[in-house]
């Protein structure tokens, strides 16, 4: 289902934006203005929740019969993996939290964590292409150039 949840916000990057609080700084990188949610966010849920469960085999009938317990779910498992990215990302520390998710890969000090995180946490690759710049759900960000040396130069 978390698979579901995660092919609804590719789906739909502009309610994906509005749903997880579009991050200033990404804005003013893509050259647009920053996206608020302008709807009740239960309503974005409520469409998130139907997308996942409506043709679930296993809980397809429950989902018809009372939805309000599915968007609470659905609401859950968004703080959940919000929860992991946050542990996930203190992992990285300061400097690699901002780097994009191949760079990670590619970095000396990264890749091997970075291996680790994704196999434990299939969802991390994209989670962190959204969430990397976001203070919201990446409390680790720097704006700092990766890889410097600060000790060194001091």
């Amino acid at each position: 289902r978390t698979d579901r949840f995660i092919e609804w916000c590719q789906d739909n990057p502009t309610k994906r934006v509005k749903l997880f609080s579009d991050s200033t700084q990404d804005a003013q990188e893509e050259g647009r203005t920053r996206v608020q949610l302008n709807t009740a966010k239960k309503n974005t849920y409520m469409e998130l929740a139907r997308y996942i469960f409506e043709h679930d085999a296993e809980l397809h009938v429950e989902w018809l019969a009372k939805p309000q317990p599915f968007v609470a779910a659905t609401q859950r498992r968004h703080t959940a993996l919000r929860t992991r990215y946050h542990e996930q990302v203190k992992c990285l520390g300061q400097t690699g939290a901002g780097l994009t998710f191949d760079e990670l890969l590619r970095a000396d000090r990264t890749k091997g964590l970075i291996s680790e995180i994704a196999r434990d946490f299939p969802w991390f690759s994209v989670l962190h292409g959204w969430w990397r710049s976001n203070p919201t759900y990446n409390v680790a960000f720097s704006t700092a150039d990766p890889d410097q040396d600060f000790a060194a130069q001091a």
